[in-house]
């Protein structure tokens, strides 16, 4: 640095500054002339000419104190820089840049504390709008996703149950053959198949079963091999298959010449005609793919059976309304041909999405990151607040140098910009971490066509935050530090100016903002875990801890219900053979579902179908009831013989005798069970069935009453399922139970695929899922957003000490106690929690609004407790940060005080 020392001097004289201050002043005005003699230099100007023109242009227009006294009596126009436009204007950008970066490198504990609040708000606004992205804005994977739409039907006339419902085969087929509006016009029917005959064990696999032109619809050809071909979803054609990239690899080690080969699926021998590449899963996670005319002949020629998933194409320029208006054309024709199935049918034609349900979740989300990010801008503006006071003196020299508000604003500006660039820079990586650890845990819930990456809009996404950012954190500093007082600044009258009412009112607003954005986050957060906490504290009805179930899967297509009861009692009787096992079979598990059905008691009157109340039924073997743990309450449980022969014996639980049989006289009651489409006026053959015992409740559906489901328990005889459990009860694991119930299954039937064994607690985890994945991320968000608050809370209140020194000093020495001192520092922050806590009630009110499917029990009652908590919490957390600045103002020697400054 150059000795500009003497001359500075010399022009400051008529200011009268006292030493200290103004050898402040000549350190400040030193470094702009070095600045503005380097690029001097730079243009090709001499030594001695650079160091002239920089003190001439320093003292331009007069003296220092003239001019200050001109600023402060009426605003200097900028000069008219004259050349190309906007050169002066970029130079000048350019020069508060370089200005930026010199004083940040200055402060790096000041600009790491900005850095790390801030990208915490960034990652997780950035994190959330990847996934919001990646599942509902972003198009579809394949060619001309925009034509690609979702067709199914609306049941018109049932209020109760309106859809949306599938399409049957045959209403496919009249849809292709009429259509107009469509390029073409395809059908799915995701199901689970068996495959084996080729040399591995037999597996369970998803599958599903397809149009002939469903992937040229979507405009996807196989990696290997070939497509489908209309000639293959002809009757009696060849069965053929097409495998998925990823079980190509893991199944058959990504062998090119599976590609011709036969192997069985569900026990029929079929050709592999081609593979898809490992990310298509189309229409949602699959992999593996068959014909439709590989469907049961019922599915293919009843038009009761709705089965199939319809999609279309529409020709360009075709609008949804109109490919809806023609689709409703043709299905009133088909009402008046086939009145019993097509009757009160409404076609419906939706954009290839995600779940509604599930893009409100989304939305929610991205409002609460939103206020995650708010209370980091507030809390990173109030420290730009109490910067700008530091710096008002170095503000007021530039101001009395010539420069206006606006430079100033704009070069503060510049380096909020600067702090939310590296902010952002932080938030990216962090986010990146947030988005692969989302995508892992929602693998197998999301659809393969569904890609979360970091793409061009994301980036546009984090670029708007971060301007918006700054803009939000800087724009109150700067132009608040833009306003000082030029002669008291300079004059030493600058802090108490740099504490002014205006300052403080808006740190004052800032805190109040976090606390209510808090509010909202940490209600919203406390409710989602309340629920996911009933949830997980659920009453089963019997200990699942040490219950484990397998999935045994029997083909219709292979086994015939005579064949699936012969092998079921079988089976039954090896585990009941097995010292080592305590094994039984049902169709559901504990908390595993149920059949619906609809319940008629006999010599009650006949009601009308949509009334009657439904029930949950259960098939079981001989031993279900011992295995589980469920006790007989009344009559007896199902015996060998009932389990051997249908003899219409039922067993019924408390919740259900309680709802039907208030009088308690249950044993010996006749009741019906009806399919849910069926109809009750005698043309669908039901039997009636005896209740012979009522057992303890054990819950097999989650109801939002949070009562139990009533129950009924059949012998699986008489319709056996094709899907069955083995529940056992063992302390030795699921893995030891896996291999003794697999060994019994494949000394029946090699060919029988057996499903992974996992406990019922672990079962419930699963189902759990979404509730916790997006419970959990709603709490780390909360938690973020209190973390920062909290700091927020506490350098404020630090701050506002620090600056009340003195004030603090004279109030001990005139007599003030204890109590006065920690009331004069922590009054002001209770009342600012006051008024958060009261703005953010409403947000509160808001969020159990918007997110009603996550609650439980959603009574005012219920809410107002997690209200009431979530505000214990936030004073609690508000009180202990003014606690320590109010402390250490309560420990002052007043004599130290008053000697500051």
């Amino acid at each position: 640095m150059r000795d500009w020392a003497p001359d500075l001097r010399a022009r400051l004289a008529e200011l009268r500054l006292n030493p200290a201050r103004e050898a402040e002043i000549i350190e400040e005005l030193s470094q702009h002339l070095d600045d503005r003699y380097d690029e001097l230099r730079a243009a090709g100007s001499s030594d001695a000419d650079a160091r002239r023109l920089a003190i001439e242009e320093l003292s331009e227009g007069g003296g220092l104190a003239q001019r200050m006294q001109a600023l402060s009596q009426a605003h200097t126009p900028a000069p008219v820089v004259h050349g190309k436009p906007g050169a002066g204007l970029l130079r000048g950008v350019w020069q508060d840049l370089h200005c930026a970066m010199r004083t940040l490198r200055r402060q790096p504990g000041f600009v790491a504390t900005i850095v790390l609040t801030l990208s915490l708000g960034i990652a997780v606004n950035t994190m959330v709008f990847t996934i919001v992205n990646g599942a509902v804005l972003r198009t579809l994977p394949f060619e001309d996703p925009e034509r690609i739409v979702r067709l199914n039907v609306s049941n018109v006339g049932n209020a109760q149950n309106p859809g949306p419902d599938e399409i049957s085969y045959l209403e496919l087929q009249d849809w292709q053959t009429a259509r107009r509006t469509f390029e073409q016009i395809a059908a799915t029917a995701e199901r689970g198949v068996d495959i084996s005959g080729d040399g591995r064990a037999a597996a369970r696999v998803s599958a599903a079963y397809v149009s002939w032109n469903t992937f040229s619809l979507i405009g996807q050809p196989p990696a290997l091999g070939r497509d489908l071909r209309e000639t293959d979803e002809q009757i009696g054609a060849a069965p053929v298959v097409i495998l998925g990239g990823s079980l190509w690899r893991a199944r058959y080690g990504a062998d090119p010449s599976i590609v011709g080969k036969t192997i069985r699926v569900n026990g029929v021998p079929s050709t592999v005609v081609g593979v898809m590449p490992p990310d298509v899963g189309f229409p949602y996670r699959v992999e593996f793919w068959l014909p439709l005319v590989a469907l049961s002949q019922p599915d293919r020629t009843s038009r009761s059976a709705r089965v199939l998933d319809g999609v279309g194409r529409l020709r360009p320029g075709v609008s949804i309304e109109q490919a809806t208006t023609e689709l409703s054309a043709i299905t009133t024709s088909l009402a008046e041909r086939y009145p019993e199935t097509n009757r009160d049918v409404a076609p419906r034609v939706t954009p290839f999405a995600i779940a509604p349900q599930f893009v409100a979740v989304m939305i929610a989300l991205l409002g609460a990151v939103g206020f995650v990010l708010l209370i980091a801008c507030a809390n990173v503006a109030n420290m730009l607040l109490a910067r700008a006071a530091d710096r008002s003196r170095d503000v007021t020299l530039r101001l009395a140098l010539g420069a206006s508000r606006w430079r100033i604003v704009r070069q503060l500006l510049v380096e909020c910009l600067l702090l939310a660039t590296a902010s952002g820079a932080c938030g990216l990586g962090l986010s990146y971490v947030g988005v692969q650890f989302f995508a892992g845990a929602a693998l197998a819930e999301t659809p393969s066509w569904m890609r979360f990456t970091i793409d061009g809009a994301v980036f546009a996404y984090l670029l708007a935050l971060c301007l918006g950012s700054a803009l939000v954190c800087g724009l109150v500093p700067a132009w608040h530090a833009a306003r000082p007082n030029l002669a008291a600044t300079l004059n030493d009258a600058g802090r108490a100016n740099a504490g002014s009412r205006w300052r403080r009112r808006w740190t004052g607003a800032f805190v109040v903002a976090q606390v209510a954005a808090a509010l909202v986050l940490l209600t919203g957060a406390m409710l989602m875990m309340k629920n996911l906490t009933s949830l997980m504290r659920t009453d089963i009805g019997v200990e699942t801890s040490r219950l484990s179930q397998m999935a045994i899967i029997l083909s219709q297509n292979r086994d015939s219900p005579d064949r699936r009861r012969l092998f079921l009692g079988q089976l039954e009787e090896r585990l009941a053979a097995n010292a080592k096992t305590n094994a039984a079979i049902a169709s559901n598990a504990p908390m595993g579902g149920a059949h619906a059905r609809k319940l008629l008691i006999d010599g009650r009157p006949a009601a009308e179908p949509q009334t009657l109340p439904l029930v949950s039924l259960i098939d079981v073997g001989q031993r279900y009831f011992d295995v589980v743990g469920a006790s007989t309450i009344a009559g007896r449980a199902l015996t060998t013989d009932d389990v051997r022969r249908p003899d219409d014996s039922v067993v019924v639980n408390e919740r259900f005798a309680q709802m039907h049989f208030q009088d308690g006289t249950v044993i010996g009651k006749r009741i019906r069970l009806i399919e849910l489409d069926a109809r009750t006026d005698g043309s669908t053959e039901t039997r009636w069935m005896t209740i012979v015992g009522v057992v303890s409740n054990v819950r097999q559906q989650w109801l939002q009453s949070g009562e139990f489901d009533p129950v009924v328990y059949r012998s699986y005889i008489v319709d056996p399922p094709q899907t069955m459990q083995v529940l056992a009860r063992s302390e030795s694991g699921p893995a030891v139970v896996a291999g003794l119930v697999g060994d019994q299954v494949r000394a029946l039937d090699p060919d029988v695929p057996l499903l992974a064994m996992s406990t019922v607690d672990e079962t419930l985890a699963l189902w759990l899922w979404p509730q916790r994945l997006f419970g959990s991320m709603f709490t780390i968000f909360a938690s973020i957003a209190m973390l920062l608050a909290t700091g927020g809370l506490y350098s404020v209140t630090a701050y506002s000490v620090s600056r009340r020194t003195r004030e603090i000093g004279v109030r001990v020495a005139l007599g003030a106690d204890a109590r006065s001192v920690w009331w004069a520092v922590t009054g002001t922050t209770l009342r600012q929690l006051a008024i958060g806590l009261v703005l953010g009630t409403a947000g509160a009110a808001g969020v159990a609004t918007v997110l009603p499917a996550f609650l439980v029990g959603s009574g005012g009652g219920a809410n107002l407790v997690a209200y009431a908590g979530v505000v214990v919490v936030l004073v609690t957390v508000g009180v202990g940060a003014s606690a320590v600045p109010a402390r250490r103002a309560m420990r002052l020697d007043p004599v130290t005080a008053l000697q500051t400054e």
